[in-house]
């Protein structure tokens, strides 16, 4: 996994999620400046020379960023060829499997960020009923996002939830293992985090099965 150096949640739930004959080997990147890369040719640089520390000890790549990935993809995919995961694209793929057709989008973000995102996944084709950020701005706050914020910020959107198929979570940086099981169970729907879906992803590409946390619930 390639991890911003100050994310401290993505390593934390691959373990917390993943069966025991998986393991994980990471390397950190500097974070960039407004969460995503500005200087394409450097950004390609630290990509290949994380790419050269990763590429003997793994099976599966991941690209763990988050925020303004997708504006970025065609380098990230220049670098590591088209099996690399990238988060935002995995919970694309879920959801295109699973015929999912209204989402409803959780982030930690900014209203601007969180926008966005709700545009990103629009422009894919997805009904988003409805979207909230946490206005949270630092990678640590992030992580320290804790239930009772998730389950106010649905709370309060609580008529769009329920027009949606899926609780979409965003971010790498927010730890969700804990929380999956628990929100699916509250809202009787699937809950899926960008942190689930790497690992939905790991699960398809490598065969080996994997219990995904927030999607039993149908």
């Amino acid at each position: 996994m390639i991890v911003p150096a100050n994310n401290v949640a993505l390593e934390y739930d691959m373990y917390r999620m993943a069966p025991e004959n998986m393991s994980f080997h990471s390397t950190r990147m500097r974070p960039a400046r407004n969460c995503e890369p500005d200087n394409p040719e450097k950004f390609r640089n630290e990509l290949k020379q994380a790419y050269g520390l990763l590429k003997r000890s793994s099976d599966v790549i991941v690209y763990g960023r988050t925020y303004g990935t997708h504006k970025n993809a065609g380098i990230i995919r220049e670098v590591f060829g088209s099996d690399v995961i990238i988060p935002e694209e995995a919970v694309i793929e879920y959801l295109q499997e699973s015929e999912i057709k209204a989402m409803w989008l959780g982030t930690p973000y900014i209203k601007e960020r969180t926008d966005e995102e709700k545009a990103y996944f629009a422009g894919k084709g997805f009904n988003v009923t409805g979207s909230c950020g946490l206005n949270k701005v630092y990678a640590l706050d992030i992580a320290d996002t804790e239930l009772d914020e998730i389950r106010a910020m649905i709370d309060k959107n609580i008529d769009s939830v329920k027009n949606s198929e899926i609780i979409y979570i965003s971010c790498t940086a927010m730890t969700t293992s804990k929380i999956l099981d628990k929100l699916s169970m509250i809202y009787r729907k699937q809950v899926i985090s960008e942190n689930s879906a790497i690992l939905w992803k790991i699960s398809r590409i490598t065969g080996n099965p994997v219990k995904i946390l927030g999607l039993q619930y149908i």
